[in-house]
């Protein structure tokens, strides 16, 4: 009986372990959202509404005013938000996060791009000018 109990109890505690996440901005949920790979899929040059789930690659360090997402494909994924309404922690990069807002591709003067390689602290080359850009109005982050 003891151990039909502690299954029973194991079972419980895994089925209810929900991913938690602190808000930021608008408040959102995270049902349907897309993933990283079928957002780059759907994306256009042509602003569109998204709402996707994806892991945080890096996150400005002056202010937390943007962040870039991991993907597969190494596209740029850059996500700013709205009005600079808010900011993100600067301490989240690797997290899970579930953004919803406006997207497309876009191609960077070279003066933006180089801005945005600095901030990153990385050396610009020109395939930096190629990017999605994604206006968020609501961002979850995952709870450590």
């Amino acid at each position: 009986m003891r151990s039909l109990i502690i299954v029973l109890l194991a079972f419980a505690c895994g089925s209810s372990a929900k991913v938690q996440y602190d808000p930021f901005g608008d408040e959102i949920t995270q049902e349907e959202a897309l993933d990283t790979k079928s957002f780059l899929q759907a994306v256009t040059d042509e602003s569109q509404s998204f709402k996707v789930k994806g892991t945080i690659e890096k996150v400005c360090q002056m202010k937390g005013c943007w962040m870039t997402l991991q993907n597969e494909s190494g596209a740029n994924i850059r996500v700013t938000f709205r009005d600079y309404g808010f900011f993100v922690p600067k301490d989240i990069n690797g997290k899970e996060v579930v953004i919803e807002g406006e997207a497309f591709k876009e191609v960077l003067d070279e003066e933006v791009a180089q801005h945005y390689a600095d901030d990153e602290g990385k050396e610009y080359d020109d395939s930096m000018r190629y990017t999605i850009s994604f206006v968020a109005h609501g961002v979850l982050v995952a709870k450590s």
